[in-house]
């Protein structure tokens, strides 16, 4: 494993990302903050720029109003929030109104102390739960939660707090990536009924708009095409995307759309030469190495994967996952601790779901691919294989450009079989203008999913390709950091 820290992969990572755009773009040698639209209208662009880069050099201290019923620590570049961000002098209790938007928080200590609160703005953060002291603010009565990763479920939203809260009647939920479907709104509704206005992105009704998207799924894009490899980004980073990266002004939503945003998109990397007429990617690809596993656990696991594919058929019409492209695709799931104890995953208990029966019995059925895939994980990381909660078995998967929106961190990923080395590898995007390629051919490489990746070209049709994608879901948050976690180079090994 690499002995490089995060910090230095992120910096090096920014460093190539400088230097492609430096070519084209000289007097972009610092990003601009990731402005939108909106932004414009509280003040001129340049004081804003201003703005953020004074703050970032000098002491934090939240904005109080005059009557000190209001407080911002609006686009502070906060990770995390300290009650010495506020004025000794202020009493917490007699706040109203709170916005701390534009930053990447996931937590809010203190807040049970502003108990007065009537209005909160979380926008632009990284919360993936709400706070969870928010239960505390019995006179709150609008809440902007918009752009964090919250789902629609009783551990994210924490619905039997905010119904405690009889005045709250306003909830922004818009660009949260997993709250966009009309039965999310309706279930919301239900459970929060004193709600009176749910906001919320309908991704299905943006996703029909002509011109939206190529594909309804990863499955149905070409991993070659640059638009097919920008398709998984939501809206809102392709336009920042145009702002940060190539010097655009901010694009009016409601001027233009997502199919606007794109062909802009598209004929910014075409001014550069990063794509070509035909729309081929034409981006800088650096190379990296997995972790070699042991040769006999790699047998094993081929003897059991072959087992797999023989019974099932190389071609599984009823594979799961299906807007992946893959001839063959099943998921095992770790099983619960009390599962563990006793080994029998079949066992009848009246708390077990039939769906987790199901669950159950098919790692019961694949036992030795699960733990002959769990060994090879033990060698390259121990404390990994202990979180890890499903394991996606594949044989035959190609391109399909996507996020993986599910994942609470990075994933491993581990292919074998007889393709050429070489080939096959886990592509995924490290920048704008970067695309990292990760061999795991016989080996075990770590890769944040959250970026847009793919697997690299390898002749399906004559070769055998396995693999075995390693991942959380449920655990604790990690806030994405860079794509990869070792510093690539330009050569491929």
């Amino acid at each position: 494993m690499t002995t490089e820290s995060l910090e230095e992969v992120s910096k090096a990572l920014e460093s190539f990302e400088t230097g492609l755009r430096l070519i084209h773009k000289p007097h972009l040698e610092e990003r601009p903050p990731p402005l939108e639209f909106d932004d414009l209208k509280e003040q001129n662009a340049k004081e804003v720029t201003d703005s953020s880069n004074a703050e970032s050099k000098q002491e934090i201290v939240a904005s109080i109003s005059d009557e000190s019923r209001e407080a911002s620590l609006r686009r502070r570049n906060l990770k995390e929030l300290k009650l010495t961000y506020f004025p000794t002098t202020l009493d917490l209790s007699k706040l109203q109104i709170l916005d701390v938007s534009h930053n990447e928080l996931m937590e809010l200590p203190g807040l049970d102390q502003m108990i007065n609160l009537r209005e909160l703005n979380l926008e632009r953060n990284w919360f993936n739960t709400l706070p969870s002291s928010i239960g505390k603010l019995v006179h709150l009565e609008k809440l902007n939660a918009s752009r964090n990763f919250l789902r629609p479920n009783q551990a994210s939203l924490q619905f039997d707090v905010l119904k405690s809260l009889t005045k709250l009647t306003y909830l922004d939920l818009t660009y949260n990536q997993k709250c966009g479907r009309p039965h999310h709104k309706a279930l919301i509704q239900a459970e929060v009924p004193q709600l009176m206005f749910v906001g919320m992105t309908l991704w299905e009704e943006v996703g029909n708009k002509e011109g939206s998207y190529v594909g309804k799924s990863a499955a149905e894009r070409d991993p070659c095409l640059l638009r097919s490899q920008l398709e998984p980004w939501g809206t809102v980073n392709l336009r920042r995307r145009l702002v940060q990266d190539f010097g655009q002004v901010p694009t009016d939503p409601s001027v233009i759309d997502r199919s606007g945003v794109m062909s802009r998109l598209l004929d910014c990397y075409r001014q550069e030469g990063l794509v070509d007429e035909e729309g081929v990617a034409k981006r800088k690809r650096m190379y990296l190495q997995g972790t070699p596993v042991s040769s006999d656990l790699i047998d094993k696991l081929l003897v059991e994967l072959r087992t797999w594919t023989n019974e099932t058929g190389k071609i599984n019409k009823n594979r799961e996952r299906p807007s992946i492209q893959a001839n063959n695709y099943m998921i095992l799931r770790a099983p619960k601790d009390e599962d563990v104890k006793t080994h029998d995953l079949t066992k009848e208990s009246t708390r077990a779901s039939r769906r987790e029966k199901r669950k159950g019995k098919k790692l019961e059925k694949y036992r030795k691919i699960y733990d002959l895939a769990l060994e090879a994980l033990k060698e390259v990381d121990p404390i990994f294989a202990q979180t890890c909660t499903e394991i996606a078995v594949t044989y035959g998967f190609i391109g399909s450009p996507h996020i993986d929106k599910q994942n609470c961190g990075p994933f491993y990923g581990f292919s074998l079989g007889d393709f050429p080395q070489g080939q096959g590898g886990i592509c995924v995007e490290c920048s704008c203008r970067l695309v990292a390629v990760m061999d795991t051919r016989n080996k075990i490489g770590r890769v944040d999913g959250r970026y847009p990746h793919w697997v690299d070209n390898y002749d399906v049709d004559a070769e055998e390709r396995y693999s075995l994608i390693y991942y959380e879901t449920g655990n604790d948050f990690k806030p994405p950091g860079p794509a990869v976690f070792a510093v690539p180079n330009e050569t491929q090994g």
